[in-house]
């Protein structure tokens, strides 16, 4: 068992099982809860893959539609009669990266690790319960498509991209929610719900030890062979597919949704997306220069946020306002005279590091970070408070460079 050092007293186990899969622990008195989490790197961001001579096409929505029928309590009602009297709360949610399953308790940890891993390591996909789902699924496609702030996020992701995965919802398509078939759900259970594609996560009051014998000796029984399965990407372009366009809504106020796509430069990813968020937050945030000007202008009710998307980042204001070309115009100068010194930086790494250390408070909290490094990055970032404490100045300086305000979207969405 590894013993991994996050700093500041925080210690997360790790140990890579006999079959291939990996489990994640972190113990802890803070709390008299636990939260289990089994994980597959198979979401919405797989649209083709390579599995031995063969390539398939992946219908768009097959991952959320899988997790549906994996994680079925109607022709399971034992087993959710057990987790209710256990007072647990079994949960499931798909997105891009991957697939989780996750049961929150208190009282019988070791059950309730059974309870789980039935459900997800025994998974038994019929037709006609796949034909009965459908007509459920598509009651929670067409609920967000009425969402106005959906629709507008969506639609601009779809228009800031050429080829990638976010172009669709992570739900799918009307089309492929009608058209997956049972075979290619259990063609995917099999590719992608395998030991070494897949790994556990236990955070909360339990003991480590007792708790990692039990998933040892549960994964003695599953019969699961791991697979070759290779994901296929497409390469996406730098420019967006579509720098402006206009969408009709029942809505009162107009709405405008900004996407700057921006390609990463020498750094990675993910430092090069948290030097963005520092500088934007510094700028965009209550008290910062360009929050006061829209303020000023009567722009009060807008919005920031940055994605990772295949090799580039997007960074995205969406607003509330009839004065979408005043917005607009705003926002474009605004970041085009970012201000950030070398206080900015340093209090931002104060935050950055604090924020870290509050976040091992919650076991939820832990259990979605470790989650996030494995699906995103396939290791635990546990050095992270480290490698934000060397950032430099220059370094900073360099990401504002980054950002292209000709190589946006623009969505409007108008009454």
């Amino acid at each position: 068992m590894k013993k991994i050092d996050f700093n500041y007293g925080e210690f997360i186990y790790s140990e890579k099982l006999e079959n291939g899969i990996t489990v994640y622990m972190y113990p802890t008195t803070k709390s008299k809860n636990f939260y289990i989490t089994v994980s597959t790197h198979f979401g919405a961001e797989v649209m083709k893959y390579r599995s031995g001579s063969k390539v398939y096409d992946v219908t768009k929505g097959s991952a959320h539609f899988l997790e549906h029928r994996v994680m079925d309590f109607t022709k399971n009602k034992d087993a959710m009669d057990e987790i209710n009297k256990l007072g647990s709360i079994a949960n499931a949610y798909t997105t891009y990266n991957g697939t989780n399953y996750n049961i929150y308790g208190e009282e019988n940890i070791l059950e309730n690790i059974r309870l789980l891993f039935d459900r997800v390591f025994k998974a038994d996909i019929k037709k006609e319960d796949v034909e009965s789902e459908r007509g459920i699924i598509l009651e929670e496609y067409y609920m967000y498509q009425t969402d106005p702030y959906f629709k507008a996020q969506t639609t601009l992701f779809d228009n800031a991209f050429n080829k990638s995965f976010i172009k669709s919802l992570v739900i799918g398509t009307e089309e492929g929610i009608k058209s997956v078939t049972c075979e290619e759900l259990n063609r995917l259970y099999k590719d992608f719900y395998t030991p070494e594609n897949m790994f556990i996560v236990v955070t909360g009051n339990f003991d480590k030890e007792s708790v990692l014998d039990y998933i040892k000796d549960y994964m003695k029984g599953v019969k699961i062979k791991n697979t070759s399965a290779l994901i296929v990407r497409p390469k996406e372009e730098y420019k967006v597919n579509v720098s402006y366009a206009e969408v009709s809504k029942d809505i009162l106020e107009a709405k405008v949704v900004i996407g700057y796509k921006i390609k990463v430069g020498k750094g990675s990813k993910l430092n090069t997306r948290i030097m963005l968020e520092m500088v934007i937050s510094e700028n965009f945030g209550k008290t910062g220069k360009s929050y006061l000007r829209l303020m000023n202008e009567g722009l009060n009710r807008f919005d920031y946020f940055t994605e990772e998307v295949d090799d580039y980042l997007i960074l995205v204001f969406t607003a509330s306002t009839n004065s979408v070309d005043k917005f607009e115009k705003i926002v474009n100068e605004e970041l085009s005279s970012l201000e950030f010194t070398t206080e900015s930086l340093d209090r931002k790494k104060k935050g950055y590091i604090s924020n870290l250390i509050l976040s091992f408070e919650d076991i939820v909290n832990v259990e979605d970070m470790i989650t996030t490094n494995i699906l995103c990055y396939n290791k635990l970032l546990n050095k992270m408070g480290d490698v934000v404490k060397e950032y430099k100045l220059s370094e900073v300086k360099d990401v504002i460079k980054l950002i292209d305000i000709n190589n946006k979207s623009v969505l409007v969405m108008k009454k």
